[in-house]
């Protein structure tokens, strides 16, 4: 169960959190140089719930039970269901309402940020700025793109990152990525490094589906 939620947090929702909500006030004057204004329209025709977010579990489980899958495939409301049921009681104060949808080869997540209920735990004067600029709350997103780049290694590809209406410019992102204690991926710095369970052989998003599949014994 441990290992099962640390590999969901990792590739769904949490690292890359906390990464768009540093990258807005670490990097607040570059960004404001950079930022134009762009409408995020998200919208998710799913139906979580926490029958589905236990179902999607215990089959992740089975995956490394002897006897059990080689392969899972979880669906849009199954990944969101964990997201919700799942991630969701993690997040710190000030984030909230996290949201997951897969989209061609990737895996875009978001959730609302709070600044005054941020401001308690981040530098004040730059959560003043960005209430100023965006307001009390904001929603952050990212598009990944998961890929498994070795042995017990897998690899978060960010491909896209916005803050409210304002995307990050790309070039910031290794910096944001090591500024937050994070590792950027050999030969990528766009891409985090995470730490996965080494019997998964990949990660990928087919067919509207998550697919994790393990090393053929």
């Amino acid at each position: 169960m441990r290992t099962i939620r640390s590999c969901l947090a990792g590739v769904g929702c949490l690292t890359l959190l906390a990464l768009g909500g540093g990258a807005a006030w670490t990097y607040w004057p570059e960004i404001q140089e950079w930022w134009s204004a762009r409408s995020a329209n998200v919208v998710f025709a799913v139906e979580p719930s926490e029958e589905l977010a236990a179902d999607a579990e215990a089959r992740l489980r089975s995956l490394f039970e002897e006897g059990g899958p080689v392969e899972v495939r979880l669906t849009e409301a199954e990944v969101q269901s964990l997201v919700l049921y799942r991630v969701a009681p993690t997040l710190p104060p000030g984030v909230s309402e996290p949201l997951a949808t897969l989209q061609d080869s990737t895996v875009q997540v978001s959730a609302l940020l709070d600044l005054e209920q941020l401001a308690a735990s981040i530098d004040s004067e730059a959560a003043g700025r960005l209430q100023e600029f965006i307001g009390d709350t904001a929603r952050v997103t990212a598009r990944l793109h998961p890929r498994v780049a070795g042995p017990a290694r897998g690899e978060l590809s960010i491909l896209r990152l916005q803050a409210g209406l304002f995307p990050v410019p790309p070039l910031l992102i290794p910096g944001m990525i090591t500024q937050l204690g994070f590792s950027t991926a050999p030969g990528n710095p766009r891409a985090m490094a995470v730490e996965i369970p080494p019997e998964i052989q990949s990660v990928t998003v087919q067919a509207q589906e998550l697919v994790v599949r393990l090393a053929e014994p």
